[in-house]
């Protein structure tokens, strides 16, 4: 008996269901949505002062160049970097919007809730994180450069990058971040250990990173720091990326919690027994 108890205890857990790991992201979206204003807005306060961190360090790392670097190994650190307030903000529970622009879509596509309380949670959350992100943006801009470990121009230079493209491809740029930020709030909740949540966030904010692919947050943030540092960078620039890029990433959040959802209802089906037996 003594062997079969310590046998038992070193098997690895079974893997948690696709229906446990839905209701789980139900019941969080759910205490989500029913928050009070305040509590959102200072949850989203401190997940965009998070990812603020990103911009800092990429300023200090892009500071030696006039242009971003287009080599594969740059655009890895690039990645590195964006993933570091990734990890920050989704550890520390602060509410991302990109994240939760996901998970609050369950309760509505099951019925559970109603659109108002997902519109008004999506606002709060969005307007706490360019507060908190507008914050280390202009701690970015002041500060940096006055320590010596970053030129503002480099600000600048990457909020330029931000706005190059036309707003259908910021669009589709955005909307594949925002699949691949539904995707990491989906494997969160399959992760066992923080061990495995930090791998899930360190590879979708690599990736995202990696990709240049636009994000609602970090991008805003980018943005807001460009204007501050650049005078190049208009106010209508800065509204033009943070439209296309929060359109987008809500659209690849939809489409994937659709999937989900229709994943789970079909699964339901095919486990229930024949009627009759």
């Amino acid at each position: 008996m003594p062997d079969d108890a310590a046998s038992a205890r070193d098997r690895p857990e079974p893997l948690i269901s696709y229906r446990a790991m839905f209701d789980a992201e139900v019941a969080e979206a759910t205490a989500e949505l029913e928050r009070s204003w305040r509590g959102l807005i200072a949850s989203g306060i401190i997940a965009g002062a998070c990812v603020g961190t990103s911009i800092l360090l990429l300023g200090m790392v892009l500071s030696p160049f006039e242009q971003i670097p287009e080599q594969p190994a740059f655009r890895l650190l690039i990645g590195m970097i964006y993933a570091i307030g990734f990890i920050l903000a989704i550890l520390g529970r602060g509410d991302l919007f990109t994240e939760y622009t996901t998970i609050a879509i369950f309760p509505v596509l099951t019925g559970a809730s109603g659109l108002g309380a997902l519109l008004r949670l999506w606002v709060l959350v969005y307007a706490g994180n360019l507060i908190g992100g507008s914050v280390l943006a202009l701690f970015a801009v002041g500060l940096t450069p006055a320590l010596g470990v970053a030129d503002a121009a480099a600000f600048g230079a990457y909020a330029q990058h931000l706005a190059a493209p036309g707003g259908l491809v910021i669009l589709a740029s955005a909307t594949l971040a925002g699949w691949l930020m539904g995707l990491l709030s989906w494997l969160i909740v399959g992760g066992r250990d923080t061990t495995s949540q930090f791998l899930f966030i360190l590879v979708v904010g690599v990736t995202i990173g990696a990709l240049g692919l636009h994000h609602s947050v970090t991008g805003a943030i980018g943005m807001i720091a460009g204007v501050m540092a650049d005078p190049r960078i208009a106010w209508p620039d800065v509204l033009h990326v943070l439209w296309w890029t929060a359109a987008g990433n809500a659209v690849g959040a939809v489409v994937f919690a659709a999937l989900v959802t229709l994943g789970v209802r079909n699964h339901r089906h095919r486990t229930e027994p024949p009627r009759g037996r």
